[in-house]
């Protein structure tokens, strides 16, 4: 029966994605990707409840059609300016040593598209690196990996939940749960990917001082991304403070923005060197190329083939998909896909946060 699956994927798969379908100076997927790509597909589908493929509707936003339960977008690649296809991008994923998946941490539909992508990596021994959970939680993360290796125990986003005391965490105001419960049935291996509390603070407040020389030099720290990369940092910043936060606080956020990028770096590199490869879930800014957990990565281990992607909204009347991908000071692409997704609705946050700022 399983021969039998498989020989049905594999057919299916070639009337469906030729390789025509691939850009000319897009690598064509393996055999062995292609023959993975409809039963993991499947197992994305049925583990949300949903339909079979190719038998959703799609959902229009003014250009855009969004499709599936997942409200799953078109993927743009920056370096071809044209679109990638389904088995394309999971392809891409499935065989990249390391796939940086960025969010909008209130978008619950990015957690849920990003579900797919976890689940490229079922069947395939990785680690899952998670913004949203710190280094000093690593030892409980460490006892639910080990029930989860235990078919007589009961897995569930639940039982983490628990054990790390989510609820208490600031994040679960977002709905992670179809990325953690899709790393846990697959059972791939959950890492912290995030600083301590107490030491982002210390760094925040001291910057590179902070922190011993021999840890800067670990890291990379102590690789000055340069003076247009530094300014790029932090304008970012300051716009997302919305220009209340006092510009000399701004230099040690810009440190603290490092510092993180840094660790999460070295924590996928860990979960990549135990597993031969590994997921990030993180927001957008971390997985820039040209600043980001990217250029960390790419210091310390240059042969790593990592995939960066980001999830953004579509504006209504903005149809240009180049209009959208972030770009370093040169005017580079800082991402190496895109994948387009609804906006939703938020109210003016710069409003709201200038009415809690001190006068």
């Amino acid at each position: 029966m399983g021969h039998l699956r498989l020989a049905l994927a594999a057919s299916v798969v070639q009337f469906a994605f030729p390789v025509s379908a691939f850009q000319p100076t897009e690598s064509p997927p393996t055999r062995a990707c292609l023959l993975s790509y409809l039963p993991r597909e499947a197992e994305a589908f049925k583990s949300r409840g949903g339909p079979n493929p190719g038998s959703v509707t799609g959902e229009k936003f003014g250009k855009w059609t969004f499709t599936g339960p997942s409200r799953s977008s078109r993927i743009w690649s920056t370096r071809d300016r044209s679109y990638v296809d389904d088995v394309g991008s999971h392809c891409l994923t499935a065989e990249a040593d390391i796939v940086l998946l960025g969010e909008i941490h209130d978008n619950a539909g990015h957690h849920d598209i990003r579900k797919r992508y976890v689940l490229s990596k079922l069947g395939i021994n990785a680690g899952v690196v998670f913004e949203q959970l710190r280094v000093d939680q690593q030892g409980v993360i460490d006892q639910f990996n080990n029930l989860n290796r235990d078919p007589t125990r009961i897995r569930s986003f639940s039982l983490f939940k628990r054990l790390t005391d989510w609820e208490k965490s600031g994040w679960a105001q977002y709905n992670y749960d179809p990325l953690f419960q899709a790393a846990i049935d697959a059972k791939l291996t959950l890492y912290a990917g995030d600083v301590t509390r107490d030491s982002i603070m210390k760094v925040a407040k001291g910057g590179e001082a902070a922190l011993p020389a021999d840890e800067r030099a670990r890291l990379k720290l102590d690789t000055p991304l340069g003076p247009k990369l530094d300014d790029a940092s932090l304008a970012e910043i300051e716009e997302a403070h919305c220009g209340v936060m006092p510009k000399e606080a701004l230099g040690g956020m810009a440190y603290a923005q490092r510092y993180r990028d840094a660790t999460l770096a070295d924590n996928v590199l860990k979960a990549a060197g135990e597993h031969g490869s590994a997921i990030l879930i993180a927001g957008n800014g971390h997985v820039r190329t040209d600043r980001g957990v990217p250029w960390y990565i790419k210091q310390r281990a240059p042969d790593k083939k990592v995939v960066s992607i980001m999830l953004i909204e579509v504006e209504d009347g903005k149809n240009d998909p180049e209009a959208y991908v972030p770009r370093d000071p040169d005017g580079k692409p800082a991402a190496d896909y895109i994948i387009f997704t609804p906006r939703i609705e938020r109210g003016d946050l710069c409003e709201k946060m200038r009415a809690k700022s001190p006068k």
